[in-house]
């Protein structure tokens, strides 16, 4: 063969692999595409919140304004009534939830948006999303649409290569734009969002409260010193100036008293690791995760719906942001965190963390759990006992570990109290403690777990749950018997991170999606992102009545799982 032939051959295929290169990337993709809003569900049956702090672009409509975020969808404002309703994400139908662009048109009622991997659009009467893939259309895996322009007849895409797209305005194919009779960038009459819309030359000096400070440069400060760039600003109809942020949210401008106030909205970090309500308040703690900021703890009171947001670094005797469960005991809120318990009490406001050079057997503490008397703690070096009248009194602490001999360097991962007896799930096998004889063992019968690593613990009248690596197992304490098929499971290659047990059903939150067991039809199903869960590595669940809550990795997700619309 010639030296000719071989040049041939390589050009061939460098042009080849260019072309497929955007097929390539986009296959790789982790989540499958939703195509559109899943019709098996309404509305509102799924709702899921990220951080909604990172605001991409605005778009005002007849009823909201339209927020379009880097990990919570699109927010919606209600400007009528000055609150928040429900953020749309891909638990809604939108393909991804890091939006780059959004548009309202006046004349249809259409939203529509662009995001990472798609354009979308609402169409209002059926209240469906609705999807077109970008590589779908050819946009490379290498540009990505900045801009989205309302004409009267189509809707416009521009790119940030300068690619120009359009469609109906009422949806459908996604073409590249004709511009042979006219250019839309000069066009008077298209109106544009996003970054080629008219922006303000001068934004005005508005005063805030709150410990805010505006900059006139397009600054924001809050009290803890986080400052934030002004992303968006787009005013409205009614003498309001409506913006975005990097970092500080949404906010809102009057423009006759000059007063910006910034609309809190939204959980601090994105990995959900533990959930619980005091009262009406619904805690959420995350997990630390690289690059992401210390704010940790966020505290929503869900019938004023205000969001606040605790910062570790703002916190003296909070010392650490990797959280694994919240226990509530009365007015005291137990965090049980990877330096230490810390306790937050909500009368006084005050947090106090306990660690090792207070009496703990180790730093690292996966759960706790009380009782009239005792606060138990689960730890990366077995069960300490805290006795609750030493608590407050200086030099008087009584912390105590639960059978040394047996639990040392044992990780005990999750506890749960019935009656007398303390079950602990641990890295070794299931440990019982007898609170009040004072002993306990690890449990070796036949017929249980198959694994050594429970990572959950479940209690329901008298049946004992256990999620393992390799499945789910229910002991029956009164018959003090296994139960098999269809309640204990085999699932291999399945991690059980959490599991909760209720008179209706049993829910294992996993690496995979939500398992469902229905204690009427005894039959297991499973729940994925492609029913409405924003992720599928769930790691913490909390059953609310009619509606459930699981956290994970990238946030936390509401499920209408007891509608009477619908049987799962």
């Amino acid at each position: 063969m010639t030296g000719a032939y071989y040049r041939h051959l390589i050009s061939s295929f460098v042009i080849f692999f260019i072309v497929l290169l955007p097929t390539l990337s986009y296959s790789q993709e982790s989540r499958p595409r939703i195509r559109e809003s899943n019709p098996n569900y309404d509305q509102g049956d799924w709702i899921s919140y990220s951080v909604a702090r990172f605001v991409t672009s605005i778009a005002v409509g007849t009823e909201y304004v339209y927020f379009g975020t880097t990990e919570s969808g699109i927010t919606r404002y209600d400007q009528f009534r000055n609150s928040w309703d429900f953020p749309w994400t891909t638990s809604n139908g939108l393909a991804d939830n890091e939006i780059l662009a959004l548009a309202f048109d006046q004349t249809t009622g259409y939203l529509w948006c662009a995001s990472r991997t798609a354009v979308s659009f609402y169409h209002p009467t059926g209240k469906r999303w609705h999807n077109s893939f970008n590589d779908e259309f050819g946009l490379p895996f290498s540009d990505e649409i900045e801009s989205i322009g309302v004409a009267k007849n189509r809707i416009l895409f521009l790119t940030r290569g300068g690619r120009l797209f359009e469609s109906n305005k009422f949806g459908g194919i996604i073409l590249v734009a004709n511009t042979s009779f006219d250019n839309p960038l000069r066009d008077q009459n298209v109106r544009w969002f996003g970054k080629a819309s008219s922006r303000l030359k001068n934004l005005p000096h508005f005063f805030m409260s709150n410990g805010y400070l505006f900059n006139p440069v397009g600054i924001i400060e809050d009290f803890n010193f986080r400052r934030a760039e002004i992303s968006a600003a787009v005013p409205d109809n009614w003498g309001n100036l409506w913006i975005g942020t990097r970092g500080l949210g949404a906010g809102k401008g009057d423009l006759n008293s000059m007063q910006l106030s910034m609309l809190n909205y939204g959980i601090a970090k994105r990995g959900v690791n533990a959930l619980n309500f005091h009262n009406e308040v619904l805690w959420i703690a995350s997990a630390s995760r690289s690059n992401q900021s210390q704010q940790s703890i966020t505290a929503w009171d869900l019938n004023r719906d205000t969001w606040k947001i605790y910062d570790q670094r703002s916190i003296s005797a909070l010392t650490s942001d990797q959280f694994n469960s919240i226990t509530v005991d009365g007015d005291t809120i137990w965090f049980s965190t990877g330096s230490g318990l810390s306790l937050y009490s909500t009368k006084s406001g005050n947090w106090k963390t306990y660690d090792r050079f207070d009496g703990l057997s180790d730093n690292i503490i996966f759960d706790t759990v009380t009782d009239d008397s005792t606060i138990w703690v689960g730890t990366a070096n077995g069960i300490d006992r805290i006795e609750k009248n030493s608590l407050g009194k200086k030099d008087s602490l009584k912390i105590s570990p639960v059978s040394p001999g047996n639990l040392t360097i044992v990780e005990v991962y999750d506890l749960e109290l019935m009656e007398n007896l303390l079950w602990a799930a641990t890295n070794q096998g299931i440990y019982v403690y007898d609170t009040y004889k004072r002993e306990g063992g690890f449990s070796n019968e036949i017929g249980g777990p198959t694994t050594n690593v429970i990572n959950s613990i479940s209690r329901y009248e008298n049946e004992i749950w256990f999620g393992s690596l390799e499945g789910i197992d229910v002991f029956d304490v009164e018959k003090q018997e296994w139960r098999g098929v269809p309640e204990g499971r085999f699932f291999p290659r399945t991690r059980v991170n959490r599991i909760v047990a209720t008179k209706k059903a049993v829910w294992a939150g996993t690496d995979q999606g939500v398992m469902k067991y229905n204690r009427k039809t005894k039959s297991w199903r499973t729940f994925t992102i492609e029913d409405g869960l924003i992720d599928n590595h769930v790691n913490a669940i909390l059953l609310d009545g009619d509606h459930i809550w699981f956290g994970t990795d990238l946030g936390l997700t509401c499920f209408f799982w007891d509608s009477p619309n619908r049987i799962d």
